[in-house]
């Protein structure tokens, strides 16, 4: 299978340097050989979203939109443009999210900041950043990563503040200075070719402002736009690689069965959240099955995987929303392999970590069908470790406790318990260095409320991951006194895994490894 990569930007007719940048990083990933084609495409240059297939030779294409947030141009006019390529169909195709949304965007523009202070001497406590983006009120997604940057970098204290601002969007760019309290001030342009916006657009907005206000108190650094940033080619890169498209299918002929032998059914842990952590094995099954029986939490993405032919069935359960009960799970199974189909139970995690799967194989064993579990990645694990937590360090924590914030009938557990009495929080306390909460979040006050009561040190440190190991991600760090009021305060939502116990405190991935507001697990980008 050969595999072309191509670099969508919007471009501009008037400004050949903007594209002559992206023609740059194209370059810069050709020379790492990765792919068999480097191709770059333009919203306004040559060639364009519509004609940059035909070009073409691979089987396999991976489209990166080099491009800073979601919105219009990357949701309809990139896949618009695409699909009016003649040869369109001639390819098993994936679109990336924007290069704005990757995690890798955050310690990027971290490192950044840190030279330009340094460089212009400038104490930390005595400046404030800005990011800048283009916005536009016409698409609520377009302002969002340029937010959720900031939001990361205030988190991490690059600078005593970080505000952001908008081109084409409130807060104005114009009312920055106003805004800002400290002496100095750093604007990041969060564009990707920049172009006139930075070198005319936003100084002239800051100048047009100073002059009105007659105020020049504050010195003002207005640094190149992110798209010259040297580190902007590995995070193409990792997009590419994380959302290559999928194999050739490999066609395999069916086992014949008798009339009277039901089909299987395949108990699937599709893993914490990121579709390319379910396990080899169970991606096999699910692009083989007939049958998909899959969870809420289940993204797109993965259920694209199955067969076009195959019927999916949505069971998943949602805060005060229950389409389907337990039983009637257990008889979809049943009911579909009992007429002779392939079924996929595809559960979110591991099958058998408070997935309920132990029910539904002990009824399809009680109907005579038969079962197979393919274990998952539980996000009791993979959730801490996308935020640079171990569940165990040597020194620090010798064992782990999971627990779930949940009982059977959809109710809340007033505490974690080991044997299911509701009253084990002080074995708790005592044994497990380190608590992992699944499915806590509605719960969290209380279930932080009756661990110090049970003993544990309010300023233990705790950790909630919302959406882990997805672009989605979000961490937010406390004590386990203040861990709820955290929560709340950063508007983290289900699913959220919680960590309380020393090694909540700890960041073993450093800048790569972080995932914080929407920001994704990164494979050796250096720190």
């Amino acid at each position: 299978m050969s595999r072309a990569l191509v670099i969508a930007a919007h471009g501009s007719r008037r400004d050949p340097a903007a594209n002559a940048l992206v023609r740059r990083l194209a370059e810069a990933v050709r020379a790492r050989r990765l792919f068999d084609e480097v191709a770059v495409a333009f919203h306004q240059g040559e060639p364009g979203f519509d004609t940059v297939l035909d070009e073409l030779s691979s089987d396999a294409v991976t489209v990166v939109p080099l491009l800073t947030s979601a919105g219009h141009y990357a949701d309809v006019v990139l896949p618009q443009g695409l699909a009016r390529n003649r040869r369109f169909g001639e390819f098993r195709l994936r679109q990336t999210p924007p290069v704005g949304t990757h995690p890798g965007i955050a310690p990027l523009v971290a490192r950044r900041v840190t030279e330009l202070l340094r460089h212009e001497g400038i104490a930390r406590h005595s400046a404030s950043v800005a990011i800048v983006g283009h916005g536009t009120p016409r698409h609520r997604e377009s302002r969002i990563s340029a937010i959720q940057l900031a939001d990361t970098l205030r988190r991490r204290r690059v600078a005593s503040e970080v505000l952001a601002a908008f081109i084409d969007d409130d807060p104005p760019v114009s009312a920055l200075l106003e805004k800002v309290t400290q002496p100095h001030v750093v604007v990041v342009p969060f564009l990707i070719g920049g172009g006139t916006h930075v070198s005319k657009d936003i100084p002239q907005l800051l100048g047009d402002w100073r002059l009105a206000t007659r105020d020049w108190r504050r010195s003002v650094t207005v640094d190149h736009a992110i798209g010259t940033y040297p580190g902007l080619v590995d995070i193409i890169i990792d997009l590419a690689r994380r959302h290559a498209p999928p194999p050739a299918p490999r066609f395999r002929p069916r086992p014949v069965r008798s009339r009277r032998e039901p089909g299987t059914v395949h108990l699937v842990g599709a893993g914490p959240g990121d579709p390319g952590l379910i396990t080899a094995r169970g991606l096999e099954l699910l692009r083989q099955a007939d049958v998909v029986v899959h969870d809420r939490l289940i993204g797109p993405e993965l259920l694209a995987e199955a067969r076009s032919d195959a019927l999916l069935i949505d069971v998943g359960k949602g805060p005060g929303h229950a389409p389907y009960s337990q039983a009637e799970i257990s008889a979809l199974l049943v009911e579909h392999a009992g007429q002779r189909r392939t079924v996929v139970r595809l559960k979110g995690g591991d099958p058998f970590v408070f997935g309920r799967g132990s029910e539904e194989a002990e009824a399809c064993n009680e109907a005579g069908v038969p079962v197979q579990v393919i274990p998952g990645i539980s996000s009791a694990i993979a959730g801490p470790a996308a935020a640079g937590i171990p569940v165990t360090a040597r020194g620090v924590s010798q064992s782990f406790t999971v627990v779930t914030g949940h009982i059977a009938d959809g109710g809340n557990l007033p505490a974690p318990s080991l044997d299911g009495s509701g009253q084990a929080l002080p074995v708790v306390s005592a044994v497990a260095d380190t608590i992992v909460v699944l499915m806590g979040r509605a719960n969290l006050g209380s279930l932080a409320a009756e661990l110090i009561a049970a003993g544990r040190d309010p300023s233990t440190p705790a950790a909630c991951i919302q959406s882990a190991t997805t672009p989605e991600q979000r961490v937010t760090r406390a004590t386990l006194a203040t861990i709820a009021e955290a929560v709340e305060r950063d508007g983290l939502q289900a699913p959220v895994v919680t960590v309380i116990g020393a090694v909540a405190a700890l960041d073993v991935g450093g800048e790569a490894g972080k995932r914080e507001s929407g920001e994704g697990l990164i494979a050796a980008l250096g720190a």
